[in-house]
């Protein structure tokens, strides 16, 4: 990779630089929707919310704790994953109404979700168990689960599933949760755990571009750098990512990655790839949720908790360009997902998150 060398000359650079927090509109937001969870317990629901104005589409109630939401290409349909209730919630697009539960299994607690590029299969990590469920779009059911991990203790937490629908990677976490965790790879369509490594305390997402990994590692704060083109992960160098840092999206240019933090008060990270320096943008809020990409990546969208907002973030200036309060007055947004309208041509192409 040409990057390589870069990154371990660069490993232990960092910036503590803070971009101020400042608001106004610096260039006019995609239209579009953003699919939003509030985890509220017992009270959960899921908003759909118009991206470039703010006002409600929809809300309904999904089951209890809703984590992770997504809206697999070419289905109409959203689906959130209800950790308390071990299971997903199936949305029609349209009416933003329930249609269907998808059962995941006692104990599973499905948790960040990512769906196949072309929409057929949703791959869940579920925390309560080492397992990535597998979700048929077309069946709505959970047809498969993988072992993510030879540990038959561990917590799967999040998944990601390469462009080419093969190669699926997941982060499991010890347990205890201060044991080491690690992250994997499998075959998406057989299951098969190709390899697991080490990672650290509490890893937390996983997303890969090109054969470069990049692991969030919540409890030291750190972003790992991994080249996984070969038959075992090799470590390229690491990010400062202060503190907790969870979701991870990268900027269609590759030049950014952008992290949300779960650490109080809110923020959020921007992180250079080639140098892997820090910049950190504080937030309203107590801390964030997920957070979601435009499809040109020139905007975040970002949940913020107490008081219940998202966040539209430009990635350029680093500045807040507005917030939308959640629509129930609820404080607990956590699953983010844009989707842009079909008039927006400028929007849809390129595709970088990871939920």
């Amino acid at each position: 990779m040409i990057r390589t060398s870069r990154y371990f000359v660069a490993a232990l650079i960092c910036s503590a630089g803070v971009a101020t927090l400042a608001t106004g509109p610096l260039k006019r937001v995609p239209g579009g929707t953003i699919w939003v969870t509030e985890r509220t317990p017992l009270k959960s629901t899921v908003a759909a919310i118009d991206s470039a104005t703010g006002e409600l589409r929809g809300i309904t109630p999904v089951g209890s704790i809703p984590i992770g939401i997504t809206a697999p290409r070419g289905t109409h349909k959203v689906y959130s994953s209800d950790e308390d209730d071990d299971q997903l919630s199936v949305i029609d697009t349209e009416t933003v109404k329930v249609i269907k539960i998808v059962d995941m299994g006692m104990g599973s607690r499905p948790h960040h979700l990512m769906a196949s590029r072309n929409g057929r299969y949703i791959y869940v990590g579920e925390f309560g168990s080492n397992k990535i469920g597998v979700v048929d779009t077309r069946l709505d059911e959970n047809v498969a689960d993988f072992t993510a991990s030879f540990n038959p203790n561990a917590k799967t937490h999040a998944v990601w599933i390469a462009r080419n629908g093969k190669d699926l990677y997941a982060t499991n976490e010890g347990s205890p949760a201060s044991n080491p965790g690690t992250f994997s790879k499998l075959n998406a369509r057989t299951g098969k755990l190709i390899w697991e490594y080490e990672v650290g305390i509490r890893p937390s997402e996983v997303l890969v571009d090109d054969g470069i990994a990049y692991v969030s590692v919540r409890n030291e704060n750190l972003i790992k750098v991994y080249d996984v083109t070969g038959a075992a992960p090799l470590f390229l160098g690491q990010a400062e990512a202060n503190a907790m840092p969870d979701t991870l999206s990268l900027t269609n240019d590759k030049q950014t990655l952008i992290v949300g933090l779960r650490g109080t008060p809110a923020r959020m990270a921007f992180i250079d790839t080639d140098t892997l320096a820090t910049r950190y943008l504080s937030l309203p809020g107590t801390t964030t949720g997920h957070q979601w990409l435009s499809r040109s990546s020139r905007f975040t969208f970002i949940a913020l908790e107490n008081p219940g907002q998202v966040g539209v973030v430009d990635n350029r200036s680093r500045r807040v360009v507005t917030t939308y309060p959640y629509p129930n007055g609820f404080t607990r947004p956590h699953g983010v997902f844009y989707e842009p309208s079909r008039e927006n041509d400028d929007e849809r192409h390129g595709d970088r998150n990871h939920r």
